[in-house]
């Protein structure tokens, strides 16, 4: 069965999804910007949770993706009654689906995080366990974790890439970027971020300071939004170099702070008061690879409702310009570009673009 919401045709075609992504090459002052011709991109189809008929296929969410070396699309949904995880080929048809929900090997509970080896195993952080399997979705086997690691990313046969997150004795909870041995011990902590308690301190931000890392073929980079810097390690934890940029701070808008208000309506009432909204978002939003050729810092910066701008870095850690993008969440894979991004509705849907360029 097709996954396909949307797939164009003929002039039309050429005519309306075709458009060019332009860098926007910093000379001087904002005024001074000169824009320069990178890739353009053609939307080739689209996934979408709120169509019925990939609904139907008990694909109503789309909580983490990613794609191995044939272009198959793989999907967590952490709603899912039956199978947790979804495969689809490169056209948006629905292979197959496997992680039923469970305890026992090959079972799943709630995946956390969805992430394609190199050798395009399949490795799904669950609750206290990684469980692996093959692109077809064959199990192969599980391996225990502590409870306290929240992401598993694989680097090669030898080292892991971990995110972790403790509590502490003054009730502060700790995130850690770690690198791990293939027998998931700790090698060395590359990143660290702290959130206080808000039974401890007297406020406590409600948008709080996180770590994030990313991969390339060679490479590991991580970021703390305390501040504008990212790092990057070579496979052994080696600190290669520091990117930093001087960043201009985004302004949290009156409907910005108006959701976050909302989020906080869950809470009682003597919790709420611990937290404050802040006036401006922390300086970047997340961070992705184009393989080991460039870096892409996405910033709060919105150029259009549901379009971020992302500071882009060349290997050298030079910066490059800026480029639009789509979404929430982008990968990019091959000649494609995989964008997640929320609609109005609540529902998500997968925009997968060729890339093509200049």
């Amino acid at each position: 069965m097709e996954i396909i919401l949307m797939r164009m045709k003929g002039s039309f075609k050429s005519a309306c999804i075709l458009f060019v992504i332009c860098f926007l090459i910093c000379c001087g002052s904002k005024q001074g910007e000169v824009k320069a011709k990178f890739f353009s991109l053609e939307k080739i189809l689209t996934i979408d949770t709120e169509n019925d008929e990939t609904a139907e296929t008990g694909l109503t969410d789309i909580m983490h993706f990613d794609i191995d070396s044939e272009g198959k699309i793989f999907i967590a949904n952490l709603k899912a009654k039956e199978n947790h995880i979804f495969i689809l080929n490169e056209n948006g048809g629905l292979i197959s689906a496997f992680g039923p929900n469970g305890q026992g090997p090959g079972e799943l509970q709630t995946p956390k995080e969805l992430a394609v080896s190199n050798q395009d195993e399949i490795f799904i952080t669950d609750t206290g366990k990684v469980s692996v399997f093959d692109n077809t979705g064959k199990h192969i086997r599980d391996f225990r974790i502590d409870n306290e690691y929240h992401k598993i990313i694989p680097l090669n046969k030898d080292r892991f890439m971990a995110i972790s997150v403790k509590l502490n004795e003054d009730l502060s909870q700790s995130f850690q970027v770690i690198l791990c041995s293939s027998g998931m011990e700790e090698l060395k902590i590359l990143d660290s971020s702290k959130i206080k308690s808000f039974q401890k301190a007297a406020k406590v931000n409600s948008i709080p300071t996180l770590v994030y890392f990313e991969t390339s073929d060679n490479h590991i980079y991580t970021g703390n939004t305390d501040e504008y810097e990212i790092r990057v390690f070579d496979f052994d934890g080696n600190l290669l170099r520091r990117i930093k940029k001087e960043d201009a701070a985004v302004s949290l808008s009156a409907k910005d702070k108006e959701e976050y208000e909302q989020q906080l309506q869950r809470y009682p009432p003597e919790i709420k008061e611990k937290f404050f909204i802040p006036d401006v978002f922390p300086p970047f939003k997340d961070i992705v690879s184009l393989g080991d050729e460039r870096l892409f810092v996405q910033t709060y910066e919105k150029s259009n409702e549901g379009c971020y701008l992302y500071d882009i870095f060349s290997a050298e850690g030079e910066f490059s310009g800026r480029i639009e993008l789509e979404g929430n969440q982008i990968k990019f894979k091959g000649d494609r570009v995989y964008c997640l991004r929320q609609k109005e509705s609540g529902y998500k849907e997968l925009v997968v673009y060729r890339m093509i360029r200049e």
